[in-house]
């Protein structure tokens, strides 16, 4: 969120003369919007006051680059321009943190261990299962004994050695279901708590979503501390994170001009091949996160860019987006 302190003192005291610092104010005010997509809604008044900002100056600012061209009307929104303001990753406030108790308590291994049932629909063997480097250990973690196994066509003995996984997914269903059962949260609260936590998270570095191969989906958004990855993969993670960080406005922009926000063709824009190649143009080399897109789609959620976005609706996108 951003407060006085971020602003370094550049904004004017209680009872000082606004007036007397225009472009003080107004340095302040675009980089807020730059947070927030560079465009003044019908949220931004309310948003920026509670940031500790003047909302009529804002509004003021917008109909200010309205008239002298350094922006441009798309319905409610009024989209500001390169010119005048970067888009970065949005800034979004959580209140929930990675170490909450509720996220703690369902953060769970990157390890698929079916159940008995799947076992025998899928056909699967201990050979199958090995591959998958399951071991005795993790199926009992599971409750699932050696004797069902045994029952299930599957010889404990020949499964794989145990090897220990650390707590690095994040699960949105567990943990919306714990704030439910902890703090008596509907599911509406639930799912933004949780878009939040996970957008507040990427743009810190410290969650991600991440596969080298477009053919691997990653289980879900998972942890970036060095637990749970290889040194290589870190190393990946961070200067995929510094090519987001250096082209996100340029991305952005360039996505908002070809996609309209009627049709349900944003999430594609931001996720598919053609996203993957922008990226690729924009910082002269590929990233290696073949999901990168992802990303940048759970920061649009988290920062409200999908209005009425659900856990069963992926809501209505709105500028910087895309245009109408």
């Amino acid at each position: 969120m951003v407060t006085w302190l971020l602003f370094g003192g550049i904004l004017p005291a209680a009872g000082e003369d606004r007036a007397s610092t225009p472009e003080t104010t107004e340095e302040a005010l675009l980089t807020y919007l730059g947070g927030d997509g560079c465009v003044i809604g019908p949220h931004s008044a309310d948003a920026a006051m509670a940031a500790g900002l003047d909302g009529d100056a804002l509004e003021a600012l917008g109909a200010r680059l309205l008239a002298d061209g350094s922006a441009e009307q798309q319905r409610d929104w009024t989209l500001l321009g390169p010119e005048v303001c970067t888009i970065r990753f949005p800034d979004v406030t959580s209140e929930l943190t990675l170490n909450s108790p509720e996220v703690q308590a369902t953060l769970q291994r990157d390890l698929w261990v079916p159940s008995l049932e799947t076992i025998q629909h899928l056909g699967e063997t201990s050979e199958t299962l090995r591959e998958f480097d399951l071991s005795l250990r993790d199926f009992e973690e599971e409750g699932i004994l050696a004797d069902e196994l045994r029952k299930a066509g599957i010889d404990p003995d020949d499964l794989a050695e145990y090897v220990e996984r650390y707590p690095c997914v994040v699960d949105a269903s567990a943990l919306m279901k714990e704030l439910k059962e902890t703090r008596g949260w509907p599911e509406e609260r639930s799912f933004r708590a949780y878009a939040k936590l996970i957008a507040a998270g990427v743009k810190s570095g410290e969650l991600v979503f991440f596969s080298k191969s477009p053919l691997q989906t990653p289980p879900a958004m998972m942890l970036t501390t060095p637990v749970c990855w290889s040194d290589e993969d870190m190393e990946a993670i961070a200067h995929d994170r510094t090519i987001r960080e250096q082209y996100f406005d340029a991305f952005i922009r360039q996505i908002s001009e070809k996609t309209s926000c009627e049709g349900g063709a944003v999430s594609d824009a931001i996720i598919g091949g053609a996203a993957n190649k922008l990226w690729a143009e924009l910082a002269d080399e590929k990233p290696e996160n073949a999901w990168i897109g992802v990303d940048v789609l759970w920061g649009a959620i988290g920062a409200g860019w999908f209005e009425g976005a659900s856990f069963s609706n992926k809501g209505t996108p709105r500028p910087p987006l895309c245009r109408f």
